[in-house]
């Protein structure tokens, strides 16, 4: 849910928190009410009218119950919005991989900042070699 919007001299910066009821632990699938924590991620997102997108979300830390779980805590996560440990979002990620595929190093990164977005032609070719082969099948 997004609480405020602000234009900031590097782009626009959206302030928001998740509102699921509990979270979900995606490696033993257990749900928990149980608050640890909370803490705030910034995630890149695509840009708005050529304007960089950061948002700002609040997440909350839960304690895990199942006993044979082996962490004691675990963040929650947003449907398709976040993933665990990441910088961006899926939706900015998956843009920025198919402008590595097409254009790769200097050039994608050239294109990347004409569109608001913010990814240096190192961060482009890490995208494309941790896409999965398409030979592999996988």
């Amino acid at each position: 849910m997004a609480e405020r919007i602000e234009q900031t001299a590097s782009g626009v910066l959206i302030w928001a928190r998740a509102k699921a009821q509990d979270g979900v632990r995606p490696s033993c699938g257990s749900r928990s009410r149980r608050v640890h924590s909370r803490c705030d991620r910034g995630l890149a997102d695509v840009a708005v009218a050529g304007q960089p997108v950061v948002l700002r979300l609040r997440v909350r830390r839960f304690f895990c119950d199942k006993t044979s779980c082996p962490a004691a805590t675990f963040a929650e996560q947003v449907g398709d919005l976040t993933a665990r440990h990441a910088r961006r979002t899926s939706l900015c990620r998956s843009v920025s991989e198919q402008i590595g595929l097409a254009l790769a190093g200097r050039a994608g990164s050239r294109l990347a900042a004409k569109l608001g977005l913010v990814a240096n032609r190192g961060t482009l070719l890490g995208q494309v070699h941790a896409l999965p082969d398409p030979r592999s099948g996988r």
